[in-house]
Parts: structure tokens; sequence; C-alpha cells
């Protein structure tokens, strides 16, 4: 921790983690493992195709996600989590801990 620089390690996996859709995107492949397109989004809650498409490819971009066309006719791809992405289990795992005891309650209809 001596040589690194808390300020510029914050930006970078805010830039990365900190988009909307991220976190759920890795919680889902750390949950399930590998997903096809459709899975997720139906596992995911309000997400866009667009932006489901968006996020996926920009976590791909960013080493944490890979996508593997498992047939051609049709089309199916499979996203799965990189050495990367898995990495990011334990701290996935104390954000819902710690939203599940610390965050907000859940509002009532």
């Amino acid at each position: 921790m001596l040589f690194t620089d808390p300020h510029e390690v914050f930006d970078a996996v805010q830039d990365t983690l900190g988009r909307k859709w991220h976190l759920r995107i890795v919680y889902q492949l750390l949950e399930n493992g590998p997903m096809g397109f459709s899975e997720l989004k139906s596992a995911i809650a309000g997400v866009s195709s667009k932006m489901l498409s968006e996020s996926l490819t920009r976590l791909e971009d960013d080493g944490l996600v890979d996508r593997a066309v498992v047939s051609d006719q049709p089309v199916r791809v499979n996203y799965s989590l990189t050495e990367q992405g898995r990495a990011l289990e334990p701290v996935v795992s104390a954000l819902v801990e710690w939203g599940s005891e610390y965050g907000p309650e859940p509002e009532e209809e």
C-alpha cells in the first residue's frame, strides 16, 4: 500500500465498477456462472438490451468478462468472468453484506 496512490486506485475502480449495471452483471455471473445475453437480461431487473450490451462490452474491454460464441446457427453467446472478474468475489460479497446491514431500509409500498 505504500507505493499505491489511493486516489488513482479509487478513480480506476469507480470508472470500471461505478457504472450502474456493472456490479449487477458481475454479481449474476459470480452467482450463476456463464450466462447467455437473454439469461442475464432476465436476471437483472430494469436493464435495457442496449445498456446490457454496452455494459458487457465495457466489462469485456476492461478484462473482467469473457465472451464466447457457443453456436453459429442461431448465434448464441455466453458471458463468463475472467480470472480478474472472479477476483471481485470477496469485494462483491462484502458490498452485499455491508448493504444488507447498513444500507437504507427498503421502502414499503
